[in-house]
This record gives structure tokens, C-alpha cells and sequence, in this order.
């Protein structure tokens, strides 16, 4: 059951323009889920644009 949906989640991850951003979007609700309420109200994750700007900026070092 586990592989079916890995797969599925594996094909429509190939669907889209942009995988690097549904595989960060993906792990970021998967950890968000793992958190409290309060913990995601004290610390929101980044959305990936955010991230990409400083996953960019550190490369350009």
C-alpha cells in the first residue's frame, strides 16, 4: 500500500514544471503536520520562494 502511494505521489510530481518546488512543498506539510499548533504559529516555515531566494544566494558565495 505504502509504494502505491509513492508511486502515485511520485507521478504526479512529474506532472508539474516545477518538482523541486512540489517536493519542498510536500516535505514542508509533512514536518508541519508532524508540529503542534503553536509550534507552527511561533515558527511558520518558509514558503519556497523564500527558500529558493536564500538557497540562491548562498550558492552565488
Amino acid at each position: 500500500m505504502r509504494y502505491l502511494l509513492v508511486w502515485m505521489a511520485l507521478l504526479l510530481t512529474a506532472c508539474d514544471a516545477d518538482p523541486a518546488r512540489n517536493m519542498y512543498e510536500g516535505i514542508k506539510s509533512n514536518n508541519d503536520a508532524k508540529r503542534t499548533p503553536d509550534e507552527r504559529a511561533m515558527a511558520p516555515a518558509p514558503s519556497y520562494d523564500e527558500y529558493k531566494k536564500e538557497r540562491d544566494a548562498q550558492s552565488a558565495r
